[in-house]
């Protein structure tokens, strides 16, 4: 019973997220002047949509354009249920897709009345969906363990700095590894202002959780690897995220070192594949948005 009411599930939370994200995606293009860290806040939203199979009930929801088939499952949550729970043992199945026209289609080639309830026609589609999402899911688990352990392997020599920053030879990119115990790795070849700036750039990012966020983030990336639109937004936070902390720093030391702040980030141009899929450590990237975003912060301070 497993396999026929899971994969509707999880449809489910995919399409609900994807009305979020092309939503929030056309917000961002309408503010891209302002400050990275409101769109960075509204990938929350996405997150959530992503993780939580429920919905609080509001009269300005997005969803209310859509007119998105809600199942109310609590006094104050609901389920948006394009596919239904139990269309595998329904006897007329059909589907409610937030793109218009798609539902009619694929409604027309479901099997209706006698033929669905006897020979159960949804059943192996249904498991074999099931079967390649948990092998789509373990592909990712394992890249992103061996990704770590080769990580791993280029920090067998360390040099303390102070606290919890450390200097590593075999590295290209300043990056964050940990969960509950975060600690900032640079590479040996910055100079002592280069390594000023970049510490308060990764000290930004663990005050402001966004090493647990990046996890949790590819956590949800793992579960819902078959959506595209996931794939996009993973990589849109992402560079929100390093523009938003870039727009901090800035701002905390004053928009007049914004020449050299750029210059550290083309010094840290290179060597940033190593931590891709690694949930437990991320580095920095977009270099060329990154510096343009820069200026237009320091721009903004004038």
């Amino acid at each position: 019973m497993f396999f026929y009411t899971f994969m509707p599930k999880l449809f489910n939370m995919s399409l609900t997220a994807s009305v979020a994200i092309v939503f929030v995606i056309l917000l961002r293009l309408l503010l891209k002047k302002a400050p990275k860290v409101i769109s960075y806040a509204l990938w929350g939203v996405v997150l959530f949509r992503l993780l939580c199979p429920v919905s609080i009930g509001s009269s300005f929801s997005v969803y209310n354009l859509f007119d998105a088939p809600a199942q109310e499952s609590g006094t104050i949550t609901s389920v948006i249920e394009y596919v239904p729970s139990n269309i595998v043992h329904t006897e007329y199945p059909s589907v409610a897709r937030p793109v218009p026209g798609i539902s009619d289609a694929i409604n027309e080639a479901l099997p209706q009345g006698r033929e669905q309830l006897v020979a159960d026609p949804l059943e192996a589609p249904m498991s074999i969906a099931t079967y390649v999402w948990m092998i789509g899911v373990l592909v990712m688990v394992i890249y992103s363990i061996v990704s770590y352990i080769r990580l791993r392997r280029k920090l067998s020599v360390v040099v303390p700095l102070r606290d919890n920053i450390f200097i590593a030879d075999d590295i290209k990119s300043p990056f964050v590894v940990g969960l509950f115990r975060p600690k900032i790795y640079l590479p040996c070849n910055l100079s002592d202002k280069e390594q000023e700036y970049i510490i308060l750039h990764e000290q930004h990012h663990i005050k402001r959780l966004d090493h647990v966020m990046k996890a949790l983030a590819f956590f949800a990336l793992a579960i819902h690897w078959f959506n595209p639109l996931v794939w996009a937004a993973f990589i849109l936070a992402s560079k929100d995220m390093e523009m938003s902390c870039d727009e901090a720093v800035i701002h905390k030391v004053g928009g007049d070192v914004r020449a050299d702040y750029s210059a550290s980030l083309l010094t840290l141009a290179t060597g940033r594949r190593i931590i891709a899929g690694t949930p437990l450590a991320f580095g920095e990237g977009d270099t060329k948005g990154r510096i343009n975003n820069s200026f237009l912060t320091y721009s903004q301070t004038l």
